[in-house]
Order: C-alpha cells, then structure tokens, then sequence
C-alpha cells in the first residue's frame, strides 16, 4: 500500500465515526440520492454524461466490470478465455441470469447488444475502441451455444477488456424490448438490481428492487463482485443548488450527497452528517505547450518542474484533502506505486539556474484557467505565486470553461491548468497526453519513444510487463517534463446518519447496492 493510499484510508475512517461497529443489513424502503443535474439519457454510452452512468449502473451490466484496483473481473460472464494470439475472448455466462422482462439471458442478447453497439447509426460513444480506430477491430461476435460468446478482433490488445467495463462506455448486454416495435430506444431492459421505474424529467427518478437478481457471491469490489440490493426503491433527486442539497441531506430530504465541497465538511459533521473522502482517477496538471519559443527548450520545462511543489498546489486547490501525484497513474490504480512520487524536486534556486542556462532569465508565461469550483482557480493562483518566487512573470488568464476547453483542443495556449477525467487503465491516461500534435493538437508530449512505448503498453498483457512499461514512461516524463502533473481531485461524499455501508471509489460514481439505513 502506497503512501497516498494509506492517507485515503485513514481519512475515510476518520470521516466514518463507528463504521467499524458491526451492523446487520436491513430492508430499506427508499434510498435517496441527490444529482446536481438530470440524467441525459437512460440509453447506455449512448448521449450518456456522468449522471446518466450513476443511474444505469443499478440497471444494467455487461460480460465484465472493473473491480476497486480497476482491473476488469467477470460479471455476466462466469469465465473469460483469450486465445494463444490475444485475437480470440471466449466468455462463458453465467446460469439463470434473467432480464427485467423475464427473459433468460443468453448468448443471443449479447450478440444482439454488441451488434446494435457496432452500427454507426447507434451513436456509441466508444465505437472507435471496438472498430478498428482507437483500439482493435471487432472482425466477428460468434455464439457456439447458448451460454458461450466468442469476440474475435483483427490484433491483440490488453484494453480490449478494461474498455469493454469502463462504465463511460456502457456496454450493457441489454433485452430487446429495450427498443420498441419501430427500433427507437425505449428503456433500459437489463440484469443489474434495479429497474428503470420512473423518470420525472429535471425532478427525480426512481429504480425499484429487481427481485429476481442473481448477484454475484462476495462482497462488493468496485462495479463487480457482489451486489445486495437492500433498499427498496432507489430515488435520484435533482438538485441543481448545492446549498439546496446540502440543506436536503440534514433535513432528512434525501440521504446522500455526492459533491460536498471542501469548506463545508465541517459543518455538515457538526450537524451529524458522515463524510467520506476519496481519491478519483481524475488528474489535475499544468499543461505545457512544447512547440511554444518558451517551453520548446526543455530546460525551461525542467525550470517550472522545480519552481512548482506539488505539494503545496494540492493542498491549495483541495484545502488540504488531496496529495501530490505527479504522475499519470492514478493512486487507486492497481500499477501505482512509491516510484511514481519522484520528479523533479521542488528547488527555486536550482529552478533560477537552470533559466539563467537557457537564457530566459526572468521569463515571462501566460497561465490560462477557469473559475469553476474544482480547485483549478485555486491551483493556478499558487503555481503563480511560487513560479514567482523563482523569477518568473506569472500571469493568469481566467476563462469560462468552454473556451479554455476549447483552446486545449486546438493547442492554443502556453500553459494551462486542467483535469482529465479518469481513465481505468494507465494506458488509457498516458494515451490522453502521448501522440502527434500535427494528428491531434490535444497531445502534449511528442517524443518517439514515448510514442513506441505507449504502443507497446496497448499490447503487453502480463502486468509485470505492463509495469515496467509504465515506470519508463514516468521516469521519461519526469526528465522531459511535457506537462507538470500536481494530484488527484477528491470526491466529498456526505451521508445521513442513518446511512450504511456506503463507499466511495475512484471513478466517483455512487454506488447504491449494499447500502442501507438503520432504524
């Protein structure tokens, strides 16, 4: 266990006062949950935000899910089998699965889901990881018998399987009755736990209790393992004021509250609330702009690498509830370990001289961000200040969010303060900052054999292998310093005190199952 990890945990148990007293899990007639926002679609990957991934996840599941440590376990399916080659996944189902409608799952579901999910017209989010573009090409979807799915793909890949349980994607093995007579989408027709009840546009939405769900044995570990639906009814309240949610939660209103901030915690304590605090796979950083006359040199970048501590800009754009994390490897991902800490030190008199070397002494750079409560006003203002303290002209352009968006995606800045969303696989996470920029102007770091090694990493599927890649790739980064990476955003969960067995996890999507109230 990292450092960073051990801190996570202790602060979810300082947040949990008696979460260690045994307590036997009760039927719950409601759970609430509070959204800043309606759902966008119930269709799985499909116009999909991260509200709508919060809901289907009670509703629907696919061949495998991620686990805690995001790696990809079972889920429909019982077994997995790759071929010698990596070109052939052979997934057995699981017995006396049955969907919402009654119907018996069955191999014919699933090709029939991942037909639908293959057609363009379908508009899945992540077609381009099955067909060819960003990842292998599903060549054919093959059913033997009924209980037996074999995928064959055009090469060999090691997220061919993380893809396909990334919750962003969706893709649920889904009843046909999900679509209507004319093939317009309906609902969501699943296996999961619950099912999609009612939905009061921009005002609530309810999921009742599946009663012939047929959970996996074992506790709950991430999107798989074992999932005890103990609540009744599952209600989605939207709540676009987060003051309004607040004062829900200690008013009994609904039950849990999934973006507290940080300055509240507090006082939603005091006022008998449980808090949790948890790491995500989201990566805060200072993104360079290498073909800039400035950042070209990569004695400048090494400069800035110095001149920001890490430390103190997480502390400061999280108020002290996130640590530094250079690298692009989550702290709750299963390759992450006490190696990813090292970068350059925090040194302003090294920082100077390196900048007196390159002749920039006194430099100036122009920082752009967004005045969105995430904590990157906040980041930007201390790298200001400490960029600064090393002679550096640090000025802050503060933008609305689409235009600093957009400006990440045409290239146009010199140096900006931004987050990715989480990515499951640490390939995936290095794939969104590794490439060409005459390609895709979004890459930051162009170097060959980043490039090579990211490729092979796509490949590799023994984790020792997939380690050792992933180190160099750090350890590259760290002396060519094409972004500056500064932490992990947490996710601030607030509960009512009546609530059990809730947890966070990293990708931040609430996870109902197994979670109950007392009397």
């Amino acid at each position: 266990m990292t450092a960073m990890r051990r801190l996570a945990f202790a602060l979810l148990l300082a947040a949990l006062p008696g979460a260690a007293a045994a307590e036997d899990p009760r039927p719950t007639p409601l759970l609430s949950i509070a959204l800043n926002a309606d759902i966008r679609s119930s269709n799985p990957g499909v116009q999909r935000d991260f509200n709508s991934d919060v809901v289907l996840q009670h509703v629907t599941e696919g061949l495998v899910a991620l686990r805690e440590d995001q790696t990809p376990a079972p889920m429909l399916a019982e077994s997995v089998e790759v071929s010698p080659d990596g070109t052939a996944y052979t997934f057995r189902l699981r017995d006396g699965i049955t969907f919402h409608d009654g119907r018996t799952l069955t191999s014919a579901e699933v090709a029939w889901s991942w037909k639908r999910y293959l057609d363009p017209a379908t508009q899945w989010q992540c077609l381009d990881r099955f067909d060819g573009r960003s990842g292998p090409k599903v060549l054919a979807v093959e059913t033997p018998d009924p209980r037996t799915v074999v995928f064959r793909i055009d090469r060999r890949s090691a997220l061919f399987l993380v893809n396909m349980a990334t919750i962003q994607c969706g893709a649920a093995v889904l009843s046909p009755s999900s679509l209507g007579p004319d093939g317009a989408w309906v609902k969501p027709v699943g296996t999961g736990p619950y099912v999609f009840a009612d939905w009061q546009k921009n005002r609530y939405l309810e999921l009742t209790r599946f009663p012939g769900y047929k959970p996996l044995p074992g506790d709950r570990d991430g999107a798989a393992g074992g999932k005890q639906a103990f609540a009744e009814t599952l209600r989605f309240v939207v709540i676009p004021d987060r003051s309004v949610m607040n004062a829900a939660l200690l008013s009994g209103q609904v039950d849990i509250v999934p973006d507290v901030g940080a300055t509240e915690i507090e006082a939603m304590k005091a006022a008998g609330a449980q808090v949790t605090v948890t790491p995500t796979l989201s990566w805060a950083v200072m993104l360079l702009q290498t073909r800039d006359p400035l950042l070209s040199d990569v004695r400048v970048r090494q400069a800035l690498a110095r001149a920001v501590d890490g430390k103190q800009v997480a502390e400061a754009a999280s108020f002290g509830l996130a640590a530094p994390n250079p690298s692009a490897i989550a702290v709750a991902s299963a390759y992450h370990d006490d190696g990813d800490a090292a970068w350059p030190a925090f040194d302003p008199a090294e920082a100077a001289k390196l900048l007196q070397e390159a002749g920039r002494a006194g430099a100036a750079i122009r920082i752009q961000t967004n005045n969105r409560p995430t904590g990157q006003y906040e980041a930007a203002l201390m790298i200001q200040g400490l960029l600064t303290s090393a002679g550096i002209d640090a000025q802050i352009d503060t933008l609305d969010w689409a235009t600093q968006l957009q400006n990440y995606r045409e290239g146009k800045f010199q140096a900006s303060v931004f987050t990715f969303s989480g990515r499951p696989d640490p390939a995936l996470a290095f794939d969104s900052i590794i490439g060409s920029k005459d390609e895709d102007p979004t890459s930051q770091w162009e170097d060959p054999q980043a490039i090579a090694w990211l490729a092979e990493a796509k490949t590799v599927e023994d984790k020792a292998g997939r380690q050792a890649i992933f180190d160099r790739l750090h350890a590259r980064m760290a002396e060519q310093v094409p972004v500056i990476g500064l932490f992990n955003p947490v996710q601030v969960t607030a509960v009512g005190p009546k609530v059990r067995g809730y947890a966070d996890w990293a990708p931040g999507t609430a996870r109902l199952w197994g979670v109950w109230k007392a009397e």
